[in-house]
């Protein structure tokens, strides 16, 4: 029978979990299982040849987390690991963003995670989930309505988060920390039954083990098929992207389970949460429709129009005017105007580039939303794409929209122009 330090290595390697020269940041509570975690790093680290730092935060709920902070760093300290201390006010983080304890604390937690990870140059995050934590998961996400890629919430892997501790279970852990003397804290809240999780692990998860002892090794085999099956879909969902300022652009799939899916997982991957399966049953019943928009949260939320999309904040229009001095590219938005020898050949003359208005002409008397929808241009890019009108106020250009031919000129005495939108999106 394996040890859990073989065990331990073995599930490593299986989903590899960890690479040469990675840098790793360590999530340390000093509760048993980080603290197993830490020295269990610390043992392979010479095998694996990966650099560990850890990470340790001061949430500011209980009177012990001072101390328990100072333990976490002198446990770091003894084992030769770098260790950082952060300390946050998360009751009032709580009260002011009207969220969970336990969900402020997540927030904060994380978003220092990831900023020291980005600081200290460390690839990958490591937290201690172990099995138990993923059956509470289960139940808890199972109680509040969840889909199937949904149920699971934690993978050994998930972007730069790896979990190695996750197919073990809390008694093994703790087996490990007596036989090896590793000390740990104990924190009183996770006794506390008015937590969620609390409840599940303490009251529901018990009675399920009187159905079946091995209920945790049971959930383990069901989220293991599903996540064979998350990785089949997700190779399925080729889907084409392009990421601006927050946003993502994308062109729509003809299948209508690939594009609900899409938009459900970059939901969850950019923005930490999945739309309400309403909002996505209300997504399914607009796709006949040529335009429109769908809001998740207030401002958030998908636009599609003419077999494109966009997910992130409603894009407003842009509001902006340039005179042209050609010596300089400008950025539009995802576009960029480019003066030089490429590109169309203009007249010389004042040129102004800006945003669509309502009302605006070309010179023979076409609107220019009579134009837009000829040429079924997506509603979110007409916010945004550059206009090129002439001194009187005319149209005469729009990239991949519009070109009145009578504002041409040749090479040796015109302007040169080229826009280009990044990512190649639409173009």
């Amino acid at each position: 029978m394996l040890t859990l330090l073989e065990k331990f290595i073995q599930k490593i390697e299986e989903y590899n979990l960890i690479e040469e020269n990675d840098r790793i940041l360590v999530a340390v509570s000093g509760g048993v299982d980080s603290s197993v975690l830490l020295n269990l790093l610390e043992k392979v680290q010479d095998y694996f040849k990966f650099s560990i730092f850890c990470a340790t935060v001061d949430h500011g709920i209980r009177k012990e987390s001072k101390e328990e902070v100072k333990f976490v760093y002198n446990m770091a300290q003894s084992l030769n690991v770098e260790c950082f201390i952060k300390e946050f006010d998360v009751p009032l983080y709580a009260k002011e963003n009207k969220l969970s304890i336990e969900e402020a604390a997540r927030k904060l937690r994380y978003k220092f995670l990831n900023e020291l990870a980005e600081k200290i140059n460390a690839n990958k995050i490591a937290t201690a989930h172990n099995l138990n934590d993923l059956a509470e998961t289960v139940l808890f996400r199972l109680a509040r309505g969840t889909g199937p890629f949904g149920i699971y919430g934690m993978k050994p892997r998930n972007g730069n988060i790896i979990r190695p501790l996750l197919f073990f279970e809390r008694k093994e852990i703790e087996q490990f920390a007596t036989e090896n003397k590793i000390p740990f804290v104990i924190d009183k809240t996770n006794f506390d039954t008015k937590y969620t999780r609390n409840f599940i692990r303490h009251k529901i998860i018990p009675i399920f083990k009187e159905i079946n002892p091995l209920f945790e090794q049971a959930v383990l085999r069901f989220v293991e098929n599903v996540w064979e099956l998350d990785s089949f879909v997700e190779a399925k969902l080729n889907v084409e992207t392009f990421e601006f300022e927050g946003r993502i652009f994308f062109r729509v799939p003809k299948d209508e389970y690939v594009l609900v899916e899409f938009i459900r997982r970059k939901t969850m991957e950019h923005f930490g949460r999945a739309p309400d399966k309403e909002k996505l049953d209300r997504l399914k019943k607009n796709l006949y429709k040529t335009s429109f928009k769908i809001s998740f949260w207030g401002n958030y939320g998908v636009e599609i129009s003419y077999g494109y999309g966009v997910l992130g904040k409603f894009m407003e229009h842009m509001n902006y005017e340039y005179s042209m001095d050609c010596q300089n590219n400008v950025n539009f938005g995802p576009f960029v105007v480019k003066f030089g020898n490429n590109g169309i050949i203009f007249k010389k003359m004042d040129i102004t580039i800006r945003n669509y208005r309502f009302g605006d002409k070309t010179k023979g008397g076409k609107k220019l939303k009579e134009i837009f929808v000829e040429k079924k241009v997506p509603s979110f890019i007409r916010r945004i794409i550059p206009v090129f009108v002439d001194e009187d106020g005319y149209v005469f250009y729009i990239p991949n929209v519009f070109l009145d031919r009578d504002y041409l000129a040749k090479e040796e005495n015109g302007i040169a122009i080229k826009v280009e939108m990044k990512g190649g999106f639409w173009f």
